[in-house]
């Protein structure tokens, strides 16, 4: 043994334990139930997750990558009677990126987008900064636009399609049609009120997604999208047109603030035309007027003037009151009466019941109502659909102002009786004269085309309504007040009227109503035209000069277009 390894103070014998080649037995059994104990708990873990809690945690899974998505039918399309395109949804698509990835982009892709999209390259490349998941790039691009955009594997950028609404007759139907918002859900209008029809239901399918919400496979479809039903209006483009032109034409002439036409077929209520001004683009309606979207023949009420005077001529033949010879002396042509002056716009003299009409005598008016009671004219204002909603599926209509009879004072049953004190739209006035033309039953009014309307209401018999009708003509024939509404071919009963305007709690100086409201032909009504010029500034105010060349242009163009044939003896068309 070498010297040095004889250093008594260092034993290399083995250890006892070693010697005896063997563990204590407790040492080796603990590490065994250790072992096994692990396996267990993994096996029982295993057992509780595949087997116990499957369900539960199948589920989870599938909550972190699947998805169930709605895929939105196309919005069905909204058309005239003819079958024009009025509103319909064209494919486009929504441009997005994930800020992280489309940060990696090169400048040259980045100025790629902003060439395809318009957009300033500053904008474009801010769109990489961010945390977030999801941004939009730019919504409703065209499509090829899109597509082709997507195809160049830019970093990060995305699209989904979509679609976007189009009105293709533009302003013209505007006030009607209404408007959908971006995410194309009507906002105003026929889209509004038929939301559910147009839009349809949403199909539902499962997918999974990646981490970024993006679809990599499709699992199956839950259910199938419906298609939305098209909508069919009553409304006649070309009477539409028509109607916007003499309008537009009557704005620039009378300098007016606003203007409103209707169209209504005497027989089934079926609204043709229905224009409004100012108007505004559906499809551009950024910048421009805020009420361009209003629709005032139905929203907007006025105290109707002289047009109201033939209702109250009509209960009083009616109940037989008066009869057609019945005179009235109206000298010497103002009338002091509870308290107030009454006047016409000058001494008529004794006139006849229909004389009254034609020459539009407020004196013969109040003669008139005061062989009737408050009570009798209300309840006939409400059979002419005066204090309700004359379009019920339409939103934003106006039910106009009708006090119940109980709270009239004798003055106000007078002026009543020559349209003040009580307020319409346009669209009432229209239905109401509807019943003229209809021998008495009152159609109630549509937008759409071959819906089964609610049943007519009779106001008047059909002696009473002929009987209207020829006074109408007397208004509309020379030495009457709206003698302006005479046309070649055409027997034509109209009457007008001229109210001042409320503004607050009285009438405003200097700014009025002018209306025009009438029917034709008489031997044989198909159409009513109403129309309103809101306070014109230029020119005459009153309702047969300022709007009574609007109504003849529109009828005489709807008579020609619908093929009416002429009522008049050796005239022509």
């Amino acid at each position: 043994m070498p010297e040095w390894m004889r250093d008594p103070a260092i034993s290399y014998h083995r250890p006892a334990i070693a010697r005896a080649r063997t563990l204590p037995p407790w040492r080796a059994r603990l590490v065994l139930l250790l072992v096994l104990a692990g396996f267990g708990a993994l096996a029982a873990r295993a057992l509780w997750v595949q087997v116990v809690d499957r369900e539960f945690y199948a589920y989870q899974g599938r909550l972190r990558f699947e998805r169930t998505v709605e895929s939105t039918p196309a919005r069905a399309r909204v058309l005239d009677r003819n079958g024009a395109i009025l509103a319909i949804s064209e494919p486009m698509a929504d441009v997005w990126v994930v800020p992280q990835e489309f940060a990696t982009a090169t400048p040259a892709q980045l100025r790629q987008v902003a060439v395809a999209l318009d957009m300033p390259p500053d904008e474009v490349a801010a769109r990489g900064h961010g945390d977030r998941r999801f941004l939009y790039l730019k919504r409703q691009v065209a499509r090829d636009t899109a597509l082709a955009l997507h195809s160049e594997r830019i970093p990060g950028l995305n699209l989904t399609e979509t679609t976007r609404r189009s009105f293709p007759e533009g302003s013209d139907i505007a006030n009607v049609i209404g408007l959908t918002n971006i995410d194309g859900e009507g906002l105003e209008g026929i889209e509004l009120a038929n939301e559910a029809e147009l839009r349809g239901s949403a199909g539902r399918r499962r997918v999974i997604v990646d981490r970024l919400g993006r679809v990599v496979e499709q699992l199956g479809t839950l259910a199938a999208p419906q298609p939305g039903r098209d909508v069919t209006l009553s409304i006649d483009m070309r009477i539409q047109r028509v109607a916007m032109q003499a309008l537009g034409a009557a704005m620039e002439r009378s300098a007016a603030r606003a203007a409103s036409a209707i169209v209504v077929d005497t027989r089934t209520g079926e609204i043709l035309a229905l224009a409004n001004l100012p108007s505004a683009d559906p499809g551009h309606p950024g910048g421009q007027r805020a009420d361009g979207m209003r629709n005032r023949a139905v929203t907007d009420t006025f105290e109707p003037g002289s047009t109201i005077k033939p209702l109250t001529v009509a209960l009083a033949l009616e109940r037989g009151r008066v009869a057609p010879d019945t005179r009235f002396d109206t000298a010497p042509g103002v009338l002091e009466i509870h308290g107030a002056r009454i006047r016409d716009t000058r001494d008529f003299g004794t006139l006849d019941l229909g004389q009254v009409v034609a020459k539009s005598s407020n004196i013969g008016m109040v003669r008139i109502a005061q062989r009737l009671s408050a009570e009798e004219m209300w309840q006939n204002f409400r059979l002419f659909g005066l204090g309700e909603k004359p379009l019920r599926d339409y939103p934003g209509v106006a039910p106009g102002r009708l006090r119940p009879a109980q709270r009239w004072k004798p003055i106000e049953q007078a002026t009543m009786a020559y349209g003040y004190g009580l307020s319409v739209s346009l669209a009432q006035l229209a239905q109401a004269y509807a019943a003229f033309g209809n021998d008495g039953l009152r159609p109630p009014l549509t937008l759409y085309a071959g819906r089964a309307p609610a049943p007519a209401v009779r106001v008047m018999s059909p002696e009473v309504a002929r009987t209207l009708r020829l006074m109408l003509e007397a208004s509309a024939s020379p030495g009457g007040t709206a003698r302006i509404a005479m046309l070649d071919g055409y027997r034509v009963g109209a009457k007008t009227g001229t109210a001042r305007k409320q503004e607050g709690n009285g009438y405003a100086a200097g700014k009025y109503r002018a209306t025009f409201v009438g029917l034709a032909p008489v031997s044989d009504p198909k159409l009513v035209v109403a129309v309103m010029i809101d306070e014109p500034t230029r020119g005459s105010y009153y309702g047969g000069p300022a709007a009574g060349p609007v109504f003849a242009e529109i009828l005489r163009g709807a008579l020609r277009i619908l093929a009416t044939p002429p009522d008049r003896r050796g005239a022509g068309i």
